[in-house]
C-alpha cells in the first residue's frame, strides 16, 4: 500500500513480487515454484495518462500478447479512481473493498463491513491494530476536557471574587452616601 506517489511504485512492486517468487530451496525443481500475486493499493493514479481503477499485469510477449508465465501477477487498485470501477470490478466487490480502505472513521468502516464477514474481520483487525492509538487519542481528549474544566472553575472563582469585591464597594458607597459624604 502506498498513499503518496513517490515515483517508484512499478520498481517497488516488482521487487516485492520477485522476492516472493524466489522461494525455492537449493536443489528444488523450478517447476515447483508457486505462483505469486501482488496487489498494490495506491491512493494516486499510477499512470495519469491512462487512469484505471483496477488493473492486472503479467509478463507477456509484446508482439502477440502471449503470457510468458501465469505464475507472476501484479495488480493495482487505484483508490482515487473508485468511480472508474467496471461491472466486473463491482461483481467481485473490489470497489467495496476500496471504499473500506478509504473509510475515514470507525463508524464508516463498521457500516461498510456490517454485512460481510470477511470485511468485518478485516475491520476488526484494523481496529485492534489501531486500538492503542485510539486509547491514546481518548486520553488526550480527556486531558483536554479536564484542562478546560479547570480553566472554567478558575474563571468562575475569579468572577465570584470580583463580584464580592464589587458588592463590598457598593456597600461602602451606600454607606458613604448614607453618611452624607
Amino acid at each position: 500500500m502506498q498513499v503518496t506517489n513517490e515515483s517508484n511504485w512499478p520498481d517497488r512492486s516488482l521487487s516485492y513480487l520477485c522476492r516472493s517468487f524466489d522461494q525455492l530451496y537449493r536443489g528444488q525443481n523450478y517447476n515447483e515454484a508457486l505462483p505469486v500475486y501482488h496487489i498494490g493499493f495506491l491512493d494516486f493514479t499510477l499512470f495519469p495518462n491512462i487512469p484505471e481503477f483496477y488493473s492486472t499485469y503479467k509478463m507477456q510477449n509484446v508482439k502477440n500478447g502471449n503470457v510468458y508465465s501465469g505464475k507472476f501477477t501484479l495488480s493495482v487498485v487505484d483508490l482515487s479512481c473508485i468511480e472508474l470501477a467496471t461491472d466486473e470490478d463491482r461483481f467481485y466487490g473490489i470497489d467495496y473493498w476500496a471504499r473500506v480502505f478509504k473509510a475515514k472513521t470507525w463508524e464508516e468502516l463498521k457500516m461498510l463491513s456490517k454485512d460481510n464477514e470477511y470485511l468485518q474481520e478485516a475491520a476488526d483487525s484494523i481496529y485492534m491494530a489501531n486500538a492503542d492509538e485510539i486509547v491514546r487519542q481518548r486520553c488526550l481528549a480527556r486531558e483536554e476536557a479536564e484542562r478546560r474544566e479547570r480553566t472554567l472553575e478558575r474563571d468562575i472563582r475569579l468572577l465570584k471574587e470580583e463580584n464580592e469585591k464589587l458588592k463590598k464597594e457598593i456597600e461602602n458607597l451606600k454607606k458613604k452616601i448614607g453618611d452624607g459624604e
